[in-house]
């Protein structure tokens, strides 16, 4: 029995990893745990079934790899000019989850590109339905779950551009899936639309603005070369949209009252506010910058060099990262390790251009999403939102 399973472990590797990566985009959305013990059954299928060098053909030639390795091995070098050693572990300790990308690439197979996104949406349904939930106060908060952000399986900061991703989704099967039947459509359009509410109720600014910029790609794909008409279509419907956000939702609206009035008062002083601290944090470390132009601070000290010039800065704040994750690379690693983490995004804009076929649509608004709300938070360093990436 034993020997009749090994055989078809081995004759059929490929399937079992399809249904583990169709598992791990189910639960990236739901279980930290059960996503670290997905990946840990993967590497143990890699090792298992002894395929080293048919699997690395697979990706050898993708430069993916070698932009992504490159990245790595940036952070790798950057200890060598750092003098603080435990940020710097830290930090490398996220940047190499990336490294989960060529092996994953050994392994998907684009006829099951579907699953892989439908699993995520079916998981996002679950966390969403729950997040509804608590916020009609049926279920208790529990989690992260809070009165303002009722989001219980992650934080707001990561839940919000889940959602924005799993709408998206949901749009493009309705717009693009021409095998989803009448039935599947109404779903579709019913949980895009709670999402899409849900992605204003729970906070968060990057999901919305990432929201947008999906929206748009997604918009544009669907009209084709008529530009003029898919931009005054995403006018028309995004002006709606937050407009009735605006007007139904108290908590929206507080959110983009504060920001404004926070970006127009910022003047020299201690900053307290989210808005003026970002503002402050995006000043002062861009001096950082400027003083350390070609390889940065090194990969642990950028806190620490922040820590200089914000004693003497205007603008001062309470020591943190740059909430910005092109500010954090190109500090940490310079004009050189910011210009292949750059690379990294340009690659893939224009692999979706070279390739037209039905994923055409997400491969273009999949690395314009994250470049828009990297500028808002460091999203390659957090969990959720880095396997989101991967």
């Amino acid at each position: 029995m034993l020997n009749r399973i090994k055989i078809i472990m081995l004759n059929d590797s490929d399937l079992v990893a399809s249904y583990l990566i169709i598992g791990l985009g189910f639960f990236i959305a739901t279980s930290v745990a059960v996503t670290n013990l997905i990946l840990v059954l993967l590497v143990l299928l890699f090792l298992y079934e002894r395929r080293y060098q048919e699997r690395f053909e697979l990706v050898k030639r993708n430069p993916l790899t070698y932009i992504i390795f490159a990245l790595v091995l940036m952070h790798v070098i950057g200890f060598l000019w750092s003098e603080n050693l435990q940020i710097a572990g830290e930090t490398f300790s996220r940047v190499k989850k990336l490294m989960w990308v060529p092996f994953l690439m050994m392994y998907v197979k684009k006829e099951h590109i579907v699953y892989y996104l439908q699993a995520f949406v079916l998981g996002m349904m679950i966390s969403e339905i729950l997040t509804y939930l608590v916020w009609f106060d049926i279920i208790p908060q529990f989690m992260y779950a809070t009165e303002n952000y009722p989001s219980p399986l992650m934080k707001s900061t990561n839940y919000s551009p889940f959602v924005a991703m799993s709408s998206f989704l949901l749009l493009y099967f309705i717009l693009f899936y021409k095998d989803q039947g009448v039935v599947q459509k109404i779903i579709s359009l019913l949980f895009a639309g709670t999402m899409i509410i849900n992605l204003f109720i729970t906070g968060g600014r990057a999901g919305q603005v990432g929201f947008f910029v999906l929206f748009l790609v997604l918009i544009l794909g669907y009209f084709k070369g008529k530009i003029f008409k898919g931009l005054l279509f995403f006018s028309i419907a995004t002006s709606i949209i937050f407009l009735l956000a605006y007007n139904n939702l108290s908590f929206f609206k507080i959110r983009i009252d504060e920001g404004i009035t926070q970006a127009i008062q910022f003047s020299p002083g201690k900053q307290d506010t989210s808005v003026s601290v970002r503002m402050a944090l995006n000043k002062n470390y861009y001096e950082v910058f400027k003083e350390n132009f070609l390889l940065g601070v090194g990969t642990g000290d950028y806190m620490d060099e922040y820590k200089k010039v914000n004693s003497k800065s205007l603008y001062k704040t309470h020591i943190t990262h740059p909430h910005n994750m092109y500010m954090l690379i190109f500090v940490q690693l310079g004009i050189v390790g910011g210009l292949i983490f750059l690379t990294l995004f340009l690659y893939q804009i224009y692999y979706a251009f070279k390739v037209e076929d039905e994923f055409r649509p997400i491969r273009i608004a999949f690395p314009l999403f994250f470049m828009a709300i990297m500028s808002i938070n460091w999203y390659l360093y957090t969990f959720h939102t880095m396997f989101l990436f991967i």
